[in-house]
């Protein structure tokens, strides 16, 4: 005996309804699943994140953040007198000039040095070995539902200050110190929170993760009343939502800082582009390929209807 009409409908809608459900449960754990691979397979590994960080010290925003703090450092450690002696002209250091100014005008010296020993050979295997000792640090953080990340350069410059001994500032170079803050970052953002709690939800089963984006999906097509509109649907929301997250990624306004400071906000967004590069490459990538894929299909189909 056939169905009578209105049960068929209501088959439909409660198919449809349940195909709507694993779409978006499926459309969530593909996204899901892009972070989670991302940290699994960038940050979480060693080798492959000292190779993200390591190319930052030739980078001219770190350089100059690396520079401002030692010599931030040694003026607050340095007598302004000697240092006005060791590197100002004698014309200068005898004038009625008060200890501003005379900061102001050691300043851009001090920077130009420490700038050359930056870029030196000797210092950018110092800043590789400090980034790779500091990354069980990193992993911890990583293990915290914190919407921050804390990166300690200190060894760096420490190591950059015991360099000086080798430059005009010798004299001087070993009675400076540095403050418990001297060389600390902070990445803010809420991007971080969430990539925590994916990390912490996922940590032991990456590709559980993409299994079950899988069974999620394909339970949506099994159930779904029109399965091809279904499948075009998922490819251009899955599309839409990746570059969505790609553009945030991109954009510098994601992150925010605790200071006013524009040469450390400069040096945080170095820092933040190079650690979210993959992620967003990732999402980029899945998300122009997911978008074509849903747009041909709806071409694809409306030329086969004309013909």
């Amino acid at each position: 005996m056939p169905k009578e009409p209105h049960t068929v409908v209501r088959t439909h809608k409660v198919r449809s309804f349940f195909a709507a459900v694993s779409a978006i449960i499926g459309i969530y754990l593909i996204l899901s699943s892009i972070s989670v691979i991302w940290l699994n397979r960038t940050l979480t590994n060693t080798d492959t994140y000292v190779s993200t960080v390591a190319p930052l010290v030739t980078k001219p925003a770190i350089q100059k953040y690396i520079a401002q703090e030692v010599t931030t450092a040694i003026l607050k450690n340095s007598p302004t007198e000697n240092l006005a002696s060791a590197l100002l002209p004698a014309s200068e250091v005898t004038t009625n000039l008060n200890t501003e100014q005379l900061n102001n005008l050691i300043r851009p010296i001090i920077e130009a040095d420490a700038t050359k020993i930056v870029q030196s050979s000797s210092f950018i295997n110092l800043w590789t070995q400090t980034n790779r000792t500091a990354h069980q640090a990193f992993i911890s953080q990583l293990n915290n539902n914190s919407g921050q990340i804390n990166l300690n350069l200190s060894p760096a410059i420490t190591g950059l200050i015991a360099e000086l001994n080798n430059s005009q500032l010798s004299a001087v170079a070993g009675h400076i110190s540095v403050t418990p803050n001297t060389g600390k970052l902070a990445i803010k953002s809420g991007n971080i929170v969430q990539a925590h709690h994916y990390y912490r939800l996922y940590e032991a089963s990456t590709y559980g993760v993409v299994i079950a984006a899988v069974i999620a999906i394909g339970l949506a097509i099994i159930l779904s009343a029109k399965r091809a509109r279904l499948v075009r649907r998922i490819l251009l929301w899955t599309g839409i939502l990746a570059l969505f997250q790609a553009a945030v990624l991109a954009t510098p306004s994601f992150l925010s800082f605790s200071g006013n400071n524009v040469v450390t906000e400069n040096a945080v967004k170095a820092f933040a582009t190079a650690l979210f590069h993959n992620l967003l490459i990732a999402n980029l990538v899945i998300g122009i390929v997911c978008l074509a894929a849903g747009i041909g299909s709806m071409v694809y189909v409306h030329l086969k209807r004309k013909v």
